[in-house]
C-alpha cells in the first residue's frame, strides 16, 4: 500500500524530491540567490506539482512576469508522429524563438485519451503566452473557454486571435492549372468533412469546378479518415477510383504521406503518374513531397511564414498592444513538379 500522501508540502519536502538543499529551493521560490534560470524554473514547476503552487511559487509566478511562450499541441500521438506540418510547425517555432531571443516550452498533449487532464503548460506558470495548434476536447477545452488566463493564440482552428492557411486559395489555382492543361475530369481524395480544414477544401474544390463548369454529378470525390487504418484506407480509396464509372485524369491527394503511398498502389495497379493521372497533393510541406520519385507538384504549407505570424501576435497580446489584424491567414505555396502533364489522348 503506497504511503500516505502528507496534507502540507513544505520547502523540505521539495528539496528532497528534487535532490538540492532547502536553501537552493528558497532562493528558487524567492527569485533571489545564485540559482540558474533553467533550475529555477524546474524547482517552481516541481513545486507547483507537489501542491506548493498557493504558496511561494504561486508568489514568485504572479511578482514576475513570464515572457517565455508555449506551443501547445492537441493531437493524438500517432497522428503527430504521421504529420510532417507537426514537425515542419515545432522547427519553424523554435527557429522563431532562438531568432528573437525567446524562451520557449513545448508540449503534446491528447485531450480525448486523458480526458480529465489538463496539459501542464495550461496551469504550471512557466509560460506567458501561448500558440494552441490542433482542436483541444473534455477537460483542457472547457478549462481554456473558461478559465485560461493567459494570452493565447489558436493554429488552424477559430480562436478569437488566430492564424491559419488560406486553405482555398491555391487549391483554386491548382483546379484552374489542370484546367488549362486540358484536363475535364478533375477528383479529390480528401479528409473528412466533420474537419474544418477539410471542410474548406472540399467547399473551395468544387467552388473552383463550378466556377470552370466542371462539377458534375459524377465528380470523383473520396473521404478517408487520417485516424484510420492507414492500409485500409489506402485499398478503399484505390479501389473507389478503380470502380468509378468516370475515371478523373487528375486527382488532388491530401497529405504528403497519404499521397506518396496513394502514387505508390496505383503504380502498382499499372496506372501511370502522371501519364495516365496526374496527381495533386495538398495539406503538405516542401521536403515531404520533394523527396520522392517521382517528385510531386504541391501545395505547400509555409509553417515559417505562419509561425512567424503567430509568435508576433501573441507577443503583442503579452505588451498590451492592438492586433490589427486578429485572424491572419497565410496563403500556401504552389510547386509544380512532375507527377502532372496534360491528359494523354485515348487509343
Amino acid at each position: 500500500m503506497p504511503p500516505a500522501r502528507k496534507e502540507k508540502i513544505g520547502m523540505k519536502e521539495i528539496a528532497e524530491a528534487a535532490g538540492v538543499s532547502v536553501m537552493t529551493v528558497s532562493a528558487a521560490l524567492s527569485g533571489s540567490g545564485r540559482v540558474s534560470e533553467k533550475r529555477k524554473r524546474e524547482i517552481v514547476a516541481l513545486a507547483h506539482r507537489m501542491g506548493y503552487r498557493t504558496n511561494a511559487a504561486a508568489r514568485l509566478l504572479k511578482s514576475k512576469r513570464v515572457d517565455d511562450l508555449g506551443l501547445l499541441i492537441f493531437e493524438k500521438e500517432e497522428l503527430i508522429r504521421e504529420h510532417a506540418g507537426f514537425m515542419d510547425m515545432t522547427v519553424q517555432f523554435m527557429k522563431e524563438c532562438v531568432r528573437n531571443n525567446i524562451h520557449f516550452q513545448l508540449e503534446w498533449f491528447d485531450s480525448h485519451r486523458n480526458a480529465a487532464e489538463l496539459p501542464q503548460m495550461l496551469t504550471n506558470g512557466l509560460v506567458g503566452g501561448l500558440l494552441i495548434a490542433g482542436a483541444p476536447a473534455n477537460a483542457a477545452k472547457e478549462f481554456i473557454d473558461r478559465e485560461l488566463g493567459l494570452p493565447f493564440v489558436t493554429i488552424g482552428e477559430p480562436g478569437r486571435y488566430s492564424v491559419g492557411f488560406d486553405n482555398c486559395s491555391q487549391l483554386r489555382q491548382a483546379v484552374y492549372y489542370l484546367a488549362s492543361l486540358g484536363h475535364t475530369e478533375i477528383g479529390l481524395v480528401n479528409g473528412p468533412d466533420s474537419l474544418n480544414v477539410f471542410r474548406d477544401f472540399r467547399q473551395g474544390f468544387d467552388s473552383a469546378l463550378a466556377e470552370l463548369s466542371l462539377l458534375k454529378p459524377g465528380t470523383f470525390h473520396a473521404e478517408c479518415q487520417p485516424a484510420g487504418d492507414f492500409q485500409a484506407e489506402l485499398e478503399k480509396t484505390l479501389d473507389a477510383l478503380m470502380r468509378s464509372p468516370v475515371r478523373p485524369t487528375a486527382l488532388l491527394v491530401f497529405s504528403g504521406l497519404f499521397t506518396k503511398a496513394f502514387i505508390s498502389g496505383l503504380q502498382q495497379r499499372g496506372i501511370r503518374v502522371p501519364e495516365d493521372v496526374s496527381i495533386i497533393c495538398h495539406e503538405t510541406v516542401d521536403w515531404e513531397v520533394e523527396k520522392f520519385s517521382p517528385a510531386i507538384t504541391a501545395i505547400e504549407r509555409k509553417y515559417d511564414e505562419l509561425i512567424a505570424a503567430g509568435v508576433q501576435m501573441i507577443r503583442d497580446l503579452m505588451d498590451g498592444k492592438t492586433v490589427l489584424r486578429p485572424h491572419t491567414l497565410i496563403v500556401p505555396a504552389f510547386s509544380k513538379r512532375r507527377t502532372v502533364c496534360p491528359p494523354q489522348a485515348k487509343g
